[in-house]
């Protein structure tokens, strides 16, 4: 009888074991999936890196997100907490944010990535912070034309002379802009200014121009701001006749005098000459009018 109640108080306590393991797993296993479930947080970084960038420089925010399941698109912040970027639909794991540096880009940045699933958007934690400090770039320089000239005419050369603020031993190159891009880029060495030689060909040159240097700063060039435009107005051959005063004549000998550019008509009234700086008009009342 006392090895029966044994027996019965041993199966007892071993069954109240069991129930208690498996109670306390049941208890765990949220936890377990809990843990599982939110996303690592993607990493933060800049291409290139630099401690300080320059105003006008180029740099890339790289936001990378550190797993293998399927990205459904990232998100960047700046540093109020305000998305700036949305990428979506995106399935790379790196996603890119182009930025020209100026004083109003600088300061801290985070991103996140998210998945989609049955519809849903599970998103990551945010990335820790990452500071893209901004300096001033270098002071522009100095744009003046030699000879200065209201208008310059075909076969005419015009020096655009570039002035730098900067001490000569820093200048490494400079570069003229054209409203229609990128004209030339020149290495120098130990000089205050440069002057390109423009000859006026044709139209091709007739617009607006710029110009800017490199410094060496943190072991690589920056450019300074741009110079103010100037402009290169080119003067045609030939007047334009819509802002010429007509001649009026009742002697139509003068045509005689003109070059002949195609054989008169008296019954047109207008003669034209395709050839020559000049329209011929001629009024019922026979006067003839040409506009130079």
């Amino acid at each position: 009888m006392i090895v029966y109640c044994l027996t019965i108080l041993f199966i007892s306590s071993l069954l109240s074991s069991q129930y208690n393991f498996l109670a306390a797993f049941l208890q765990l296993l949220p936890l377990a999936v809990s843990f599982a479930d939110p996303l690592p947080a993607p990493i933060l970084s800049t291409d290139p890196r630099h401690d300080v960038y320059y105003e006008g420089e180029r740099v890339a925010i790289i936001c990378l997100a550190p797993t293998m399941r399927k990205i459904g698109g990232f998100r960047f912040f700046n540093q109020t907490g305000e998305q700036i970027d949305l990428r979506t639909p995106y399935s790379l794991t790196t996603a890119w944010l182009q930025l020209t540096a100026t004083i109003a880009s600088a300061g801290e940045y985070t991103c996140m990535y998210f998945l989609k699933e049955s519809g849903e958007e599970i998103p990551s934690n945010r990335s820790l912070p990452l500071s893209v400090k901004v300096q001033a770039a270098p002071m522009a320089p100095t744009l003046s034309l030699d000879p200065q000239q209201q208008v310059y005419r075909p076969g005419n050369h015009v020096n655009l002379l570039c002035s730098f603020p900067s001490s000569p031993d820093d200048v490494k190159e400079v570069q003229y802009y054209a409203d229609f891009g990128l004209a030339v880029s020149i290495p120098v060495s130990n000089v205050k200014n440069y002057s390109f030689n423009l000859r006026i060909m044709g139209e091709e040159v007739s617009g607006s121009y710029s110009c800017a240097y490199f410094v060496i700063k943190s072991t690589r060039p920056v450019r300074s701001e741009k110079s103010r435009w100037i402009s290169v107005n080119l003067k045609s051959e030939f007047s334009n006749p819509s802002s010429l005063e007509p001649l009026v004549t009742t002697d139509p000998s003068l045509v005689s005098s003109l070059p002949v550019c195609l054989s008169m008509n008296t019954s047109m009234s207008l003669i034209s000459i395709p050839s020559c700086p000049m329209t011929i008009h001629l009024s019922a009342s026979a006067f003839l009018y040409i506009t130079k």
